[in-house]
């Protein structure tokens, strides 16, 4: 068997199939990255569901509560990125994006596909973040007026493979049109 990661086109079209097998499947890796934006006391981080990948496109999409913290940090600065661990395959790989808040009217196609078990992580009370004083003093509730899509657009994928007997690491850039170059590790 070839090994994908041995060559960069291999590389990336690894990097695409386990973020669309994240997607697609709810117990793969890339189902659950850590997103990473700007914050006022710093770089936040958490781990959030991938909702859709698109190649062609090179966008990511995840969904969220639009009065969350995430929201208003990306709305003080666009740029964030995701970070997917495929244990594995020891790749690490690291997704630089800019992102677009899609709420109210554009995101109600997307409301509509979301299952109705789902709605209520979107719109519960008090919002996302805020003290309350015990773990049961939030009601869930799905209000469409609260759910917005993050849009990632990717500017950069970085791999890197711990691998025996020499790591691998490879940069691919939208600019270069997603040719990539091989890094040291």
């Amino acid at each position: 068997m070839t090994d994908p990661l041995a060559t960069l086109p291999g590389t990336l079209d690894e990097v695409w199939r386990q973020l669309e097998l994240g997607v697609a499947d709810r117990t793969a890796p890339a189902r659950h990255p850590v997103l990473a934006t700007a914050g006022g006391e710093g770089a936040e981080a958490r781990m959030v569901v991938l909702r859709a990948a698109d190649r062609a496109r090179g966008t990511l999409e995840i969904h969220t509560d639009v009065r969350s913290g995430k929201v208003a940090e990306l709305r003080a600065e666009k740029r964030a990125s995701l970070h997917v661990w495929i244990p594995d395959a020891g790749l690490q790989i690291r997704l630089r994006c800019h992102v677009q808040i899609l709420a109210g009217g554009a995101a109600a196609q997307y409301w509509d596909a979301v299952p109705v078990s789902a709605r209520a992580l979107y719109g519960g009370d008090p919002a996302p973040g805020q003290n309350i004083d015990r773990p049961d003093d939030h009601a869930a509730g799905a209000d469409p007026a609260c759910f917005c899509v993050l849009r990632g657009r990717l500017v950069e994928i970085e791999t890197l493979q711990i691998a025996e007997p020499q790591h691998r690491r490879a940069v691919f850039r939208a600019a270069a049109g997603w040719e990539g170059t091989w890094r040291a590790p």
